[in-house]
């Protein structure tokens, strides 16, 4: 159990090593028909290039591992939601049969991914006016005064009434309705009077109406949500070639040459970054290497806006135990582009990883 541990790390490290772009979700070292075989899966958004994902060859507990297929499996996904679409109508009459004539009983619907078929809502139907202009017109009435025994205006009234618009004079006319003789001459002796009043109205009319009405139904979105990727490597027996030992020879040399290294190895353990910043995909599962900084344990702090490719949304956190064992308890600031966050550190005494999410607000 402790040798399948153990095997199980060095592979995770030999991912992060040869392949740093992504992180698998599983690692599995198995003897199939008798082929010794190293199968990592890996679940990538539709667009990424799995041949980031096929690393060079390795060697691991005796064997050289080249790989050999990767096979990949589609995951697609399906959305269905009702949608509402409100649709506006210019037209010269609020005539509601008219109206209907001019909208479609079904519509075509496609946007953001989703797609189906939206029908009418006779019940949403609202029309109204889209603006006013006045209009005026002529009123007018007529008259007759008879019996009037001169044709003289003055018996006329200047104005009338007509459905309660007050008209003014506008024509008179006289008509001789009865004669007589005076000194043997026919004089008139009786008139009527035909007079034409007239007024100016105005009313207010529409300039054209405009109809909105509600279009419902179901679409449905469809598409490839991830990729998983089983990438497997054939791993064959190393050749041990005994050599020569040069330290019979060189041994002073190479003790100076090992002091020399264990100062550089020293020197690189006290700068090495300590803390890897990964991407998330949907599931909230780290699946792309970002980068990785050193976090002070005097000062915690990350800076993501250094990272050569910034998170496009949540990103994840991976902290070495020992860091994670001495920060417990403390705050990480994190910078982003947006703003800074804080991330409290819980204790940590096992020899485990410690993780945490960052999500912009």
């Amino acid at each position: 159990m402790k040798r399948a541990a153990v095997l199980l790390t060095l592979l995770c490290m030999l991912t992060v090593t040869a392949s740093a772009s992504y992180v698998p979700e599983n690692v599995v070292s198995e003897n199939r028909d008798g082929r010794q075989l190293i199968v990592k899966t890996y679940t990538l958004p539709p667009d990424a290039d799995p041949g980031e994902l096929v690393e060079a060859p390795f060697d691991l507990e005796g064997f050289t591992y080249h790989h050999l297929e990767t096979v990949k499996q589609e995951q697609p996904y399906e959305d269905t939601k009702i949608q509402t679409e409100v649709i506006t109508l210019e037209t010269d009459t609020d005539d509601l049969s008219a109206i209907l004539e001019q909208l479609a009983s079904v519509v075509e619907y496609s946007a953001d991914g989703y797609s189906g078929k939206l029908t009418l809502d006779h019940t949403t139907l609202q029309t109204q006016a889209a603006g006013y202009t006045t209009k005026y017109y002529t009123i007018s009435d007529t008259k007759q005064f008879p019996g009037l025994d001169r044709n003289d205006p003055s018996y006329i009234p200047a104005t009338t009434v007509k459905n309660g618009t007050t008209l003014s004079l506008s024509n008179l006319s006289w008509a001789v309705t009865g004669t007589g003789l005076a000194d043997d001459t026919l004089v008139p002796t009786s008139y009527t009077a035909t007079a034409t009043y007239t007024a100016t109205g105005s009313r207010k009319v529409a300039t054209g109406y405009v109809t909105t009405a509600n279009y419902v139904g179901e679409v449905t979105a469809e598409g490839i949500q991830s990729i998983v990727y089983t990438v497997t490597y054939l791993g064959e027996p190393v050749e041990v070639i005994e050599e020569f030992d040069p330290l019979r020879v060189v041994l002073p040399v190479g003790l100076l040459l090992l002091v020399g290294v264990a100062g550089v190895v020293c020197l690189l353990l006290c700068f090495r970054p300590n803390a890897r910043i990964y991407a998330m995909n949907t599931r909230g599962i780290a699946y792309k290497k970002l980068g990785q900084q050193r976090i002070s344990v005097r000062d915690p702090k990350l800076d993501l806006t250094r990272l050569k490719e910034y998170p496009a949304g949540a990103a994840s956190v991976e902290l070495t135990s020992k860091l994670a064992h001495k920060l417990s308890g403390r705050i990480i600031t994190i910078q982003l582009f947006g703003g800074s966050r804080t991330h409290l550190v819980d204790p940590n005494d096992g020899n485990e990883s410690y993780w945490f999410a960052i999500e912009e607000e």
